[in-house]
């Protein structure tokens, strides 16, 4: 009750205070409408779009000439590449990765790398959250991210989980040995 009192005497004991109007809001109840907000520039251009991040077109998902990385865009063309390179026996490498998993943005730039390394190897980036893949992943065995799976002759020959930097090139390397 005490404070009340206080707080009651304030303008008279600052008057400049007190001749301030305060700031009211326009309310239905309020006669004077508040201030016109302040005008803000118009927004930025809009970013541009990644349209190569989940295209199958390697020329168009690589950053450069060389390189064999190629970025798997649907469930279907998983299959088939996946199909594709058992039943023709060829070399691969099949990286399953998350958007949102921070471990594999880590590995990135290593796989770049490795990709730009080994052109004649394929390194296939697909997204695990991808629509379509998740009972082929399940049959993969994938249980988390990041994962490589290495095919040499149409097999399943090695397998990479958790950021291991080390055993990931020494697993290309003797991949690219085989060749």
């Amino acid at each position: 009750m005490a404070l009340a009192r206080r707080l009651w005497r304030l303008p008279r004991l600052f008057p400049l205070a007190a001749a301030s109007k305060p700031y009211l809001p326009h309310l239905p109840g309020n006669p004077s409408p508040a201030p016109p907000l302040p005008s803000f520039p118009s927004p930025s251009p809009p970013l541009p779009t990644l349209s190569r991040l989940f295209s199958t077109d390697s020329s168009s998902s690589s950053s450069s000439a060389d390189s064999s990385m190629v970025v798997v865009g649907s469930a279907e063309s998983f299959t088939n590449i996946l199909s594709k390179v058992e039943a023709e026996k060829l070399p691969a490498v099949f990286y399953y990765t998350a958007v949102w998993c921070a471990p594999c943005r880590a590995m990135a730039p290593v796989i770049a790398k490795l990709s730009s390394r080994y052109p004649k190897i394929p390194i296939y980036k697909v997204d695990i959250d991808m629509d379509g893949v998740g009972s082929k992943l399940s049959d993969l065995k994938i249980y988390s991210v990041p994962t490589f799976h290495f095919y040499y002759q149409g097999q399943k020959t090695d397998e990479v989980v958790g950021v291991d930097v080390s055993k990931l090139q020494e697993t290309m390397e003797s991949l690219h040995k085989q060749l």
